[in-house]
């Protein structure tokens, strides 16, 4: 049907869903904009915001800190280190880091007069049968945890002895490996209340890395904000602000 002659062809308006709401403070504003109410209660907002991410970093260190102790417990002194060791060996690049790092030191090992094989390189081929292979990587797969996946094609020998190492693997993460309490106490037993006095888990969670009788490890760094926090409260409460 066509439109009158001399009509408006009028659109209706379109409203905002929850235009009517006010705006908190500091919205769509920048910190010159806000007066000193507005700035205060955004940077008090901030504040608690951070302070509950931070106790979760801290943690989360914690636990990982409770945690190394049980695996050097496990695994003996250097089982963190294996652990670490694997991870890099994950990655072409930890690989090849590795790798390069070892035949340095064998070399450096051999100018010291030390029994070094010196035919070939140090990491050779390896030039066992394929099954044999197939089998030892099926096996690592499946105690490591992962899907059953194997890089053969299914009318293959190194097939069936890749699922054989597989289940293998599997069949001993299930049977399990019964271990002895770990002989080190842990930063704070799980259920136990903080005294109010600093402990060696207040250690770890500010950051420092402290834990009784061991060195923190390379990559157990300060936290920076926590370092700042710390030379705030040494300067006293003249510090200016």
């Amino acid at each position: 049907m066509s439109r009158p002659k001399g009509s408006v062809n009028k659109k209706p308006k379109l409203s905002v869903v929850g235009g009517g709401a006010s705006p908190g403070p500091g919205h769509n504003k920048s910190a010159e904009q806000l007066n000193d109410d507005q700035l205060q209660a955004l940077t008090r907002q901030h504040a608690a915001k951070r302070a509950k991410l931070l106790d979760t970093e801290k943690k989360a260190k914690a636990d990982r800190m409770n945690f190394d102790k049980v695996i050097k417990s496990d695994l003996g002194s250097t089982g963190l280190a294996n652990i670490k060791l694997l991870e890099d060996l994950e990655t072409p690049e930890g690989e090849a880091r590795i790798k390069a790092d070892m035949e340095r030191q064998a070399m450096v090992a051999r100018w010291a007069g030390l029994a070094i094989g010196t035919q070939g390189a140090l990491f050779d081929t390896d030039r066992r049968p394929i099954e044999d292979r197939a089998f030892d990587d099926g096996k690592r797969d499946g105690m490591s945890g992962k899907t059953l996946a194997p890089p053969h094609a299914p009318d293959t020998v190194a097939y069936g002895r890749y699922v054989e190492g597989w289940h293998a693997g599997q069949a001993l993460n299930a049977a399990g490996i019964k271990q002895k309490p770990p002989a080190a106490e842990l930063l704070r037993k799980e259920g136990v209340e903080a005294t109010g006095k600093p402990d060696e888990f207040d250690g770890a969670a500010d950051g420092t890395g402290s834990v009784a009788g061991e060195q923190p490890d390379a990559d157990d760094k300060p936290w920076p904000d926590d370092a700042s926090i710390a030379a705030g409260k040494s300067a006293g409460p003249s510090a200016t602000l």
